[in-house]
């Protein structure tokens, strides 16, 4: 019997979507981020978390979550961007949070989940011997004296 995979992994892009104003628009989907661009965006969450709780005394965030967004974003317009207020970004940044942990926490989970399997029913070998003081295989249980 086949073991099954502790990572599944595939090249067809499934992007999610939100809706602005009624319209369908698509998000970058996580697995297709660069690592150049997975750190940026972590790093710019991390930004916006200081600033947003920081009160942005200089005025930054507006700047900081339409970089992100545009980003994120797939093909949206100008027109549209502009539209959006500065609480729809924090949203969209938000969601987009939500998709990259929910993959993070897919491969931990793969992770964890093989590194703590139990052995099967089906004989799976672990190296142990078949019963404490046993070096082997015993055909009767082992007596106790």
């Amino acid at each position: 019997m086949a073991e099954a995979p502790i990572l599944d992994l595939e090249t067809l892009i499934k992007r999610p979507t939100i809706s602005i104003d009624g319209e369908l628009y698509e998000l970058r989907a996580p697995d297709e981020l660069s690592v150049l661009d997975s750190q940026w965006l972590t790093t710019a969450g991390k930004r916006i978390e200081q600033l947003a709780a920081a009160g942005d005394p200089e005025g930054r965030l507006p700047d900081l979550l339409d970089a992100v967004v545009r980003r994120i974003l797939v093909d949206v317009p100008d027109d549209v961007l502009a539209r959006l207020s500065e609480a729809h970004r924090m949203a969209i940044c938000e969601v987009f949070t939500v998709l990259l942990l929910q993959r993070r926490m897919a491969v931990a989970g793969a992770i964890a989940g093989k590194l703590t399997a139990q052995p099967t029913a089906q004989g799976a070998r672990t190296g142990e011997t078949s019963s404490p003081g046993s070096p082997d295989f015993t055909a009767a249980a082992p007596t106790t004296g």
